[in-house]
């Protein structure tokens, strides 16, 4: 039987085992290495609050030197993007003149990593790259590059691994991925 987890009042079924995510996470850390071997100084700039066990285990696996920070951004209430992108925590690291690499749980639509990539640029970023853990290409509305990318997916709604419906199913260890009828 299908392990499946109930949050709130929905159902979710496994989608991205636990084994199938470490292994496309160290893959990921070895590239990102390669890209900043003999660079500046990157800054890894985390997105709050869904990328905090992506990030946290994707720069385990980077064996260049670098910084982190983290910024919080906003545009999700319940199972819907409400299309309006809100910064409630800017990053404190000095980025002018920086290499920044943004390390984020899931792109859909893209709008929100589009404004975060454009004031990183407003406030000076000499480059800045994109590392998702998962990619909704059928819903990405954009045409700026993602660096690398964990997984693509489709457009079912996903918990587990830092991301969460509703404040809940962070801490899941695989990726879930919505099985109720009700949406």
């Amino acid at each position: 039987m299908e392990k499946t987890v109930r949050i709130h009042d929905l159902d979710f079924k496994i989608l991205i085992p636990r084994n199938k995510l470490e292994k496309r996470i160290l893959e990921m850390g070895k590239e990102i290495s390669a890209a900043y071997s003999n660079e500046d100084l990157p800054v890894i700039m985390g997105v709050l609050q869904g990328a905090v066990m992506f990030c946290a285990e994707l720069v385990k696996n980077v064996d260049v030197p670098m910084e982190m920070d983290f910024v919080r951004i906003k545009s999700y209430s319940g199972l819907e993007t409400t299309g309006k992108v809100l910064m409630t925590k800017q990053w404190e690291k000095e980025v002018s003149a920086r290499k920044i690499l943004i390390v984020e749980d899931i792109i859909d639509t893209g709008n929100s990593i589009l404004f975060l990539k454009e004031q990183l640029l407003k406030a000076g970023a000499k480059e800045v790259k994109i590392a998702t853990m998962l990619f909704k290409p059928k819903a990405f509305k954009f045409n700026y590059p993602i660096d690398w990318i964990g997984f693509e997916i489709g457009n079912e709604f996903v918990v587990g691994y830092g991301l969460d419906y509703d404040g809940l199913g962070r801490n899941l260890p695989e990726i879930y991925q919505l099985s109720s009828d009700k949406k």
